[in-house]
């Protein structure tokens, strides 16, 4: 609809005129006759047509040559949109699928309809809320139809959603509220991950319904054998129990557990009695050795503050160290080293993990000769008592701010005097402080070379930053995190496998399963020049070609079944072959199996908050009714200009062809 329409010229009015002239002297040229012979047989009116029509249309096509520009206020109207959403998971039968069947021929002469659907091997109701609410922002939402049972086992709860949606959603209740008899697992909290040798926690909800007085038991199995069981009673006829249960991780790799509650006779649904789960279980046993020439406080400090984690083990090495078990060990702390008082083979500890100590009794000469990012010149025997100032820009890993300022409060190190040159691929994590004056001088610089992490301490006397923790705050908890947080960064090596896969080890059977791979050349730089394959065997062996992207590889796998998959990835770079093999666990969600009540009081709430109103399958047809008494639901008109050249216009070639044609057809009845 246009209110009003304007022509708009770039050029001076007055060439409007000069395409008028030309238009009239065209005109003229072309039927102007000294003998007027050949127009007698011809009436006058068509006469003076010809050379009206070709005046017209020579000046359409000069007016055409300025490209004028149309000016147009545009009214539009939009009706209220109406998004019929359709629960299809698993919970829902076929036969519900009613807002897909219905015939909405009455709804759409006044509404614009829309048709969503969600769910399926679970159902996240809020998620659905949410994506309408961000979808329909700013158009004219006027009404959400959500045809459920309720059940919901994903996401936050509907009706905490329902407050991000403006309009109301009127409920279309689904399903069978009856509770009938029937045991089932129906939550389960766990971590996807445990270390090798530790207890890990799992927590099992049962639930059960009109089987009060009975007894169950309740069993977790591993790789077909029992690792726990344990009587349940049920105590009524709606009876839930969450167990605590202590599992130990004795075995590295994907662990399946399935968590089992024995049916009883004549239950509803048997499928929800079972469920399994996958655990990662790390080997993250590390050993850890100190080594000093002379016993000294800050080693009894160190191996109090690492041995908290029961994943290292830690081995102190006095005056003589072991060949045999340093090339055992995943990180050396070195205090006081090098010195003359103990021998080892410095070139194979240059290349392993360290934290160095850097005392009084440390040959500086022997230090720098190490290269292991930090130089020290020193001037005379001398040291100076310094503080931690933390750096800001350090990136390598986090500490509170709290802890922070609590370690700038520790009492001095004593630090070798002289002046320091830090390596580039080193970070500083404390500057020194001389008394009150803050320096560039390294006092924690943590950093790696070649793959290999190193980080390094200038000055002795760390017990008394862990006793002053203790008389601060009670507690070594701030020393002690500094330490983990250094042998976690050390202890932690790169991987310098040429070809690599990185994934997720555990999915669910819902979750797609991405893949991506690295390659590196000769120099340990990203190509991705070489096909890579990847063979995954599960039930049956598939391979499949990795994708190139960017530097590296990707492959979206979809949705697995659930189960256990190898996969080998493999490819060839200049004559030679490079593979890498992994394992990954897809876990079965049989979540719409483990609830089969419907929710109809959620459904109420969610209409009743809203504005709405909840309704039986029966009652589809009353819809256009309840939406037509309501107010707010009306259609849209809002105005804009638009602006479109004159010769994009289709009616202005239109008007040339029949101004053309016309003539045209005079000029052949009246001539031949």
């Amino acid at each position: 609809m246009f209110d009003t329409m304007q022509l708009l010229f770039d050029y001076p009015w007055y060439c409007i005129f000069l395409c008028l002239l030309g238009g009239a002297a065209y005109s003229a040229a072309l039927y102007w006759h000294k003998d007027k012979k050949d127009d007698s047989a011809m009436p006058r009116a068509m006469r003076i047509a010809l050379p009206v029509l070709r005046f017209v249309t020579i000046t359409i096509i000069a007016l055409l040559l300025m490209a004028p520009m149309v000016k147009r206020h545009v009214r539009e109207s939009e009706k209220p949109v109406v998004v019929l959403a359709q629960d299809v998971s698993e919970s829902v039968k076929e036969t519900e699928h009613m807002l897909i069947s219905h015939d909405w021929k009455e709804l759409r002469k006044k509404y614009e309809v829309v048709i969503d659907t969600f769910g399926g091997k679970t159902t996240d109701i809020g998620a659905e809320l949410q994506d309408l609410a961000n979808r329909y922002a700013g158009m004219n939402l006027g009404a959400v139809v959500l045809a459920t049972d309720g059940i919901f086992n994903q996401g936050q709860n509907p009706t905490t959603m329902a407050t991000n949606m403006t309009v109301p959603i009127y409920t279309v209740a689904l399903g069978d509220t009856t509770h009938y008899r029937d045991a089932m697992v129906t939550n389960i909290r766990y971590n996807r991950m445990a270390y090798l040798g530790n207890e890990f926690p799992i927590e099992v909800t049962v639930q059960a319904y009109q089987m009060n007085g009975e007894k169950a038991t309740l069993s977790v199995t591993r790789g077909g054998q029992r690792v726990f069981t344990k009587e349940i009673n049920y105590t009524g006829n709606h009876f839930s129990t969450t167990e605590s249960i202590a599992l130990e991780a004795d075995k590295a790799g994907l662990q399946s557990y399935t968590i089992a509650i024995a049916p009883g006779k004549g239950e509803f649904s048997e499928q929800n009695n079972v469920r399994t789960i996958a655990i990662e279980v790390i080997d993250g046993h590390q050993k850890i050795a100190i080594l000093a020439p002379t016993p000294h406080a800050d080693i009894s400090a160190l191996r109090q503050a690492i041995e908290k984690n029961a994943n290292y083990e830690v081995e102190v090495m006095l005056e003589k160290a072991d060949a045999s078990k340093l090339k055992e060990c995943d990180l050396l702390i070195l205090h006081n080293m090098p010195n003359t008082k103990m021998n080892v083979n410095w070139a194979e500890i240059g290349q392993m993990p360290a934290i160095y100590i850097v005392g009084t009794q440390t040959d500086i000469g022997r230090f720098n000769a190490l290269h292991c990012g930090l130089e020290i010149v020193a001037k005379a025997r001398k040291t100076d008592e310094v503080t931690a100032s933390h750096n800001n820009g350090f990136g390598l890993f986090a500490l509170s701010d709290d802890i922070c300022k609590q370690l700038e409060q520790m009492p001095p190190l004593s630090a070798p005097f002289g002046s320091y040159r830090l390596a580039g691929d080193m970070q500083c994590l404390f500057y020194a402080k001389i008394g009150t004056i803050a320096s560039d001088r390294p006092l924690i610089a943590l950093g790696q070379k070649e793959g290999v992490r190193r980080a390094i301490v200038v000055g002795e006397g760390l017990w008394r930053w862990r006793m002053h923790d203790y008389l601060m705050n009670e507690s070594h908890d701030n020393f002690d995190q500094l330490v983990e947080k250094m042998v976690v960064y050390t202890s932690l090596q790169n991987n310098k496998d040429r070809l690599h896969v990185n994934y997720e080890h555990i999915y669910r059977e819902s979750e797609p399963v991405v893949l991506e791979a690295e390659f590196y050349n000769d120099n340990f730089e990203p190509i991705n020049t070489p096909d890579v394959q990847i063979t995954i065997q599960g039930e049956k062996q598939q391979t499949y070609d990795f994708n190139k992207s960017g530097t590296g590889y990707a492959l979206n796998l979809g949705t697995l079944a659930p189960g256990h998959y190898s996969f080998t990835a493999s490819t060839v770079w200049n004559g030679k072959r490079f593979s890498t093999a992994g394992s990954l666990m897809v876990e079965e969600m049989n979540l719409e199996q483990m609830n089969l009540v419907a929710d109809h009081t959620m459904l109420n709430t969610l209409a009743q908050t809203t504005g709405g109103k909840m309704m039986g399958p029966q009652d589809l047809d009353k819809l256009a009714e309840l939406l037509a008494e309501r107010n707010d639901m009306k259609e849209m008109v809002y105005s804009h200009t638009k602006y479109t050249e004159l010769l994009n216009l289709p009616w202005i070639f239109v008007l040339l062809m029949l101004l053309l044609a016309a003539e045209w057809g005079i000029r052949k009845y009246f001539y031949n």
